[in-house]
């Protein structure tokens, strides 16, 4: 790979990486001195404007910082995130003696209540065939929103508490066997096309079901992904 491809993957894992932590533009100085940087603004925002043709970045006003795009945060977190590779939850809560039903429902809200104690994100549970749903986390939604502007909060506590919808809309993804991510307008779309869900399937009991996040595209994905994928 030549030099200056590896060195715009560099300038997009940052400017991903601090929309993610800060939900802020990034500019040619501020990447230079927040990473010490031996080049010159110029050549960054050459590589911008490269970045910004492959559909990965933009500029949403009249400024010299960017943000990335949904694919840029797609190529990001398939491509260029640090791997965690183990995130110890919380151990498992044994189950005492109840009904098959009550045990699913135990089980599920255990589940999502860890992960959400442990993500700090709004987390979810399901089984379709069933049509049971356990959620946790809004007020770290809530939270979140305090944190980043423009996080429009209303479309996804309005999906949870619609159980069908919700439903149908995992239904809809393509998910895998591993950890999967859907993000924004590139899966979603609609009134969810600021969220990101991050999914994986499980199996309670003999039925079938997904375990995952909800939340804004403004998330740590490096870690909710590990956390996720240390649940059963």
């Amino acid at each position: 790979m030549k030099k200056s491809d590896t060195r715009k993957i560099q300038v997009l894992k940052y400017i991903v990486e601090n929309y993610l932590n800060t939900g802020q533009v990034t500019g040619s100085k501020s990447l230079i001195n927040t990473y010490d940087l031996d080049i010159s603004s110029a050549t960054i925002r050459n590589d911008m404007a490269a970045l910004e043709q492959m559909g990965l970045i933009f500029q949403p006003y009249n400024s010299a910082g960017r943000l990335p795009t949904d694919r840029g945060i797609r190529v990001f977190v398939d491509y260029l995130m640090d791997d965690m590779t183990s995130y110890l939850l919380e151990d498992e809560v044994k189950n005492e003696e109840k009904t098959p039903g009550d045990i699913i429902d135990h089980t599920l809200y255990d589940l999502v209540s860890r992960l959400s104690n442990t993500t700090r994100e709004l987390t979810f549970a399901c089984i379709p065939s069933t049509g049971i749903l356990q959620y946790t986390g809004v007020s770290h939604l809530i939270r979140k929103s305090k944190k980043y502007e423009n996080i429009d909060l209303l479309p996804i506590v309005e999906i949870m508490e619609n159980a069908p919808e919700f439903l149908d809309l995992i239904l809809s993804l393509d998910i895998g066997q591993k950890v999967c991510a859907f993000i924004g307008d590139e899966h979603i779309g609609g009134n969810l096309k600021n969220t990101t869900i991050i999914v994986k399937k499980i199996n309670i009991r003999g039925e079938s079901g997904y375990l995952g996040i909800i939340g804004s595209i403004k998330m740590d994905y490096m870690f909710n992904i590990a956390s996720l994928r240390q649940v059963l």
